[in-house]
């Protein structure tokens, strides 16, 4: 028996045997035959002595993997020794007996490695379906939570800022500066009325008494 076969099967039984107390020890205390506190006592040492035996059982699960990528590789490599044999047979460089007997020594080596690989698949295949049971309902709650909140936040608050902004900026600095300048520039005019009152009294100065006494002189000559 190989080493890995005795550790898987020894870590497997131990794993059972303690799935079937954690269940016994479930139905006392539903049953009402045991307290409260034992019943969690009890069920505290079940679950550490499975976590490290599930430990355990992870551990050698890696290393029969490993196992069979080896004696894959060993099976490639002894059907490549006896295709060369059959060759160095059929060309006459070996004789019968030497043929024989090293032919049956790889058959047996492929046979045993073949058997050896079909094992160690079968007893992964045990626990294989523990890990998929264990993976699909982590799995389930990822995929639905995370499409609903995505389409909710992008709609909505997208197009509402958009539409007030522009229309608040554009008319309000527009009618402002229009009105103001209209408004002083009719203001401006009503200051330049007294400068044409100051003109008017100029005139009647330009006409001074001097040119009547001079037409008075002449006429008394």
């Amino acid at each position: 028996m190989s080493s890995w076969k005795y550790s898987f099967e020894l870590v497997l039984r131990e794993l059972d045997l303690a799935k079937k107390r954690k269940k016994a020890l479930d139905d006392l205390y539903n049953a009402g035959r045991i307290s409260q506190s034992t019943y969690e006592h009890i069920e505290r040492e079940l679950t550490e002595v499975m976590i490290d035996l599930e430990a355990h059982m992870g551990t050698l699960a890696e290393k029969m993997n490993a196992r069979i990528k080896d004696l894959e590789n060993q099976m490639r490599a002894l059907e490549v020794f006896l295709a060369n044999l059959e060759i160095h047979y059929a060309a006459g460089e070996i004789d019968e007996e030497t043929y024989n007997s090293q032919s049956k020594a790889i058959t047996l080596g492929l046979e045993a490695t073949k058997q050896e690989l079909e094992n160690i698949k079968v007893s992964l295949s045990k626990i294989a379906p523990e890990a998929k049971a264990e993976e699909k309902p982590a799995e389930a709650p990822e995929e639905a939570p995370a499409e609903k909140p995505a389409e909710v936040p992008t709609e909505a608050p997208a197009e509402a800022p958009t539409e007030t902004t522009t229309e608040v900026t554009t008319e309000a600095p527009t009618e402002a500066p229009a009105e103001t300048p209209v408004e002083t520039s009719t203001v401006t005019p009503v200051e330049e009325k007294p400068a044409e009152e100051e003109s008017k009294p100029e005139q009647p100065s330009s006409t001074t008494p001097s040119s009547f006494p001079s037409e008075t002189t002449w006429s008394t000559s």
